[in-house]
């Protein structure tokens, strides 16, 4: 069992890095931002075969890729149903996106919306749904599989609801956007501290903590401090549970 990251980057982006994007045994993947597809052909996964897409929320920088990923489905003629999951709406929203890119009205009868299944706020198989703080309705996922438990916290400021869903877990996925001399625009745009974090991590009790959503700043923080802080992981392109 593994996870294989896409990337690991904000909407801040920088030469050589994706934004956050990772998927668990070639099978689920969590957000699917733009050049999500480009990663997954990247590293010899066939997109395809892909049975799930958890979205957090309905940011460019977690979301835009689904309509890449349906289109690519339609061409190659995907076999498998996919799945995806996410907040309230998102059905609607991603009929409207791939609509506004004038997908060929044939795929949505051939492929889109014979193949597509939609699942909105609630738990689905392994997966468990919390809401985080951020400024737009943002879903956290708590994953338990194969005797593991990861939780995913989107993008979100300090909540007691992230804290709750990460109890205990294996393997707590966290945003870390700011370094805390930048709280004010962290609380400004719903992101998390340095600070944040490592509460989140502290009070869940989780054994590793996985910064994600980094920037220039969080992501120096992060690999300084790796190696000092106890069960502190800089995010590997796999990570092996």
């Amino acid at each position: 069992m593994n996870i294989k990251f896409l990337g690991k980057w904000s909407s801040n982006l920088i030469r050589g890095e994706r934004n956050v994007s990772f998927v668990l045994d070639d099978k689920y993947i969590f957000d699917f931002g733009p050049h999500s597809l480009e990663a997954l052909l990247e590293i010899k996964l066939d997109p395809n075969k892909i049975q799930s897409v958890f979205i957090t929320h309905m940011h460019l920088d977690h979301y835009a890729g689904v309509a890449e990923l349906l289109w690519y489905r339609s061409i190659y003629r995907a076999k498998n149903r996919l799945t995806i999951v996410g907040p309230k709406g998102i059905r609607k929203n991603t009929h409207r996106l791939t609509r506004l890119l004038h997908t060929p009205p044939q795929w949505f009868s051939e492929q889109i919306d014979v193949n597509t299944d939609y699942i909105e706020d609630q738990d689905s198989e392994f997966v468990k749904v919390f809401h985080s703080s951020h400024t737009i309705p943002c879903t956290s996922y708590r994953i338990e599989y194969r005797g593991r438990t990861i939780f995913y916290s989107g993008d979100t400021g300090y909540s007691e609801k992230v804290v709750e869903g990460a109890k205990g877990a294996d393997y707590l996925i966290h945003e870390l956007t700011y370094a805390d001399k930048d709280r004010t625009s962290a609380d400004l745009w719903g992101h998390s501290t340095w600070s944040d974090a490592i509460r989140v991590f502290d009070e869940s009790g989780a054994k590793k903590l996985v910064p994600v959503h980094l920037t220039k700043t969080s992501s120096a923080l992060v690999r300084k401090n790796a190696g000092k802080l106890k069960g502190l992981i800089y995010p590997p392109d796999t990570l092996k549970l």
